[in-house]
């Protein structure tokens, strides 16, 4: 599979997600429930959770995603 045709299949996944989720948060209705403190922890954690993950993936990454900035130097990702 060519790099052009899998970020093209990958910006059409990403649309659609995008779609679905602002047609699915347009027709909800209001609960009028009660939330409880530890839900709020529970999307603490997951948001930092997240962003630790993400941070984890660029330190991964960081040679192959620099790579192609830098002047005169081969990393071990431009092979």
């Amino acid at each position: 599979m060519s790099r052009e045709n899998r970020s093209g299949r990958l910006r059409t996944v990403f649309v659609c997600a995008i779609g679905g989720l602002a047609s699915g948060f347009a027709c909800v209705e209001p609960a009028h429930a009660y939330i409880d403190p530890g839900t709020g922890g529970l999307f603490a954690q997951l948001l930092l959770g997240g962003v630790a993950g993400a941070l984890v993936i660029a330190k991964l990454y960081w040679a192959k995603i620099t790579g192609p900035f830098r002047r005169g130097k081969k990393t071990q990702g431009d092979a």
